[in-house]
C-alpha cells in the first residue's frame, strides 16, 4: 500500500465534486485543516473512476474527515464554511452542511476531539456520539487526489475505507440498516480488480499452494491482510472482535445478511476470508 497520486484532473463528470472539494479546502488551509475524503465518495473515486468498475448506488454528497487539535478548531472551520456563503448549515444533523450547488457534506472531526474510547460526543450537549476509531489510521495512508480544475486533496486508502466501513456499521447498522454493508460488500467483492489481480503469487504465494485456495476469496484475504497492516494490537484485536461475532458457526450476525440478502452463505464466506487475513496479520505483527 503506498500514498500514490490518484489523477482524475481529466474526468469532467468529477466537475460539481471538485467544486465542493476546492471550497471547503479553501476554508480550511488558512487554519491549518487538511480534510480527507471518506465515505462513499471515496468508494466511488477508488472503485469507478480509478479501476472503472461500475456502482450500483451512486454517492449523494461528500462526507470529510478532520483533524483537528480540539472543538474550537473545529468550530472555526465551520463558521468559515458557512460564512463564505458557499455553504448553509442544516438544521437537523449537527455536521452537515449543504453547497450551493445542492450538494450535501458531511464533516467528521477527530484527533483531539476524541474520547480514549476513540468516540466524538457533539457539543454542547454531547448526546450525539460517534465512533470514528480508524480515521487516524486512515489519515497515514491517504493518497493525494488531483480533481478536475487542478483541484488537490486526499482520500483514504481503499483498506482504510473498509476498516472505517465495518467501524460504522458496528456503530450505526440499527439505525441505518444496509449502509455501510453494502459498501463493505462492494470493496470485498472488487478488491482484486482494484490493482490487486497478482498479489496471490507475487506476495502471497503460499497461499496459492494450499489444496483449498479460491481465487475469488483471495480478495478478502488480502484485504483483511491489509487492514491488519494500519492497526496496532488493540485496534486489530478491535476489528476481530467484530468480524468474529459475525462469522460466528453457530448463528452467524446481521451483516452478512445485509451484505447479501439474497446469498448471505457468500457474503459469509467473504467475511471469513477477511477476518483470515486479519488474523494472519496480528501472528506476523504480535
Amino acid at each position: 500500500m503506498t500514498n500514490t497520486l490518484l489523477d482524475f484532473s481529466l474526468r469532467p463528470e468529477l466537475a460539481l465534486h471538485a467544486r465542493v472539494v476546492a471550497d471547503v479546502e479553501a476554508a480550511a488551509a488558512p487554519i491549518g485543516i487538511a480534510p480527507l475524503i471518506a465515505g462513499a465518495f471515496a468508494r466511488d473515486l477508488h472503485l469507478q473512476y480509478r479501476c472503472g468498475i461500475s456502482m450500483q448506488r451512486q454517492t449523494e454528497d461528500i462526507d470529510f474527515a478532520l483533524a483537528v487539535p480540539d472543538w474550537a478548531a473545529f468550530e472555526a472551520l465551520s463558521k468559515r464554511l458557512t460564512s463564505s456563503g458557499v455553504f448553509v448549515a442544516s438544521t437537523s444533523a449537527a455536521h452537515r452542511l449543504r453547497h450551493s450547488n445542492g450538494w450535501p457534506v458531511d464533516l467528521v472531526p477527530f484527533g483531539g476531539v476524541e474520547s480514549n474510547e476513540r468516540k466524538i460526543a457533539w457539543p454542547p450537549r454531547g448526546d450525539f456520539v460517534m465512533d470514528v476509531f480508524g480515521f487516524r489510521e486512515a489519515l497515514a495512508t491517504a493518497h493525494p487526489v488531483l480533481l478536475p480544475g487542478r483541484v488537490q486533496t486526499r482520500v483514504v486508502s481503499l483498506p482504510a475505507l473498509a476498516l472505517l466501513k465495518i467501524v460504522c456499521w458496528q456503530d450505526r447498522h440499527y439505525a441505518f440498516p444496509r449502509k455501510d454493508a453494502h459498501d463493505l460488500q462492494m470493496i470485498l467483492h472488487h478488491y482484486l480488480a482494484a490493482d490487486n489481480e497478482t498479489r496471490p503469487w507475487d506476495e502471497f504465494a503460499s497461499w496459492t499452494q494450499d489444496d483449498d485456495f479460491d481465487y475469488e476469496l483471495a480478495g478478502p484475504h488480502m484485504l483483511g491482510h491489509d487492514i491488519g497492516r494500519l492497526l496496532e494490537k488493540p485496534g486489530l484485536d478491535q476489528v476481530a472482535t467484530v468480524l468474529l461475532q459475525q462469522v460466528d458457526s453457530g448463528k452467524p450476525g446481521l451483516l452478512p445478511i445485509e451484505m447479501n440478502s439474497n446469498d448471505p452463505d457468500r457474503a459469509l464466506a467473504w467475511l471469513k476470508a477477511l477476518l483470515r487475513g486479519l488474523l494472519n496479520t496480528a501472528k506476523l505483527n504480535p
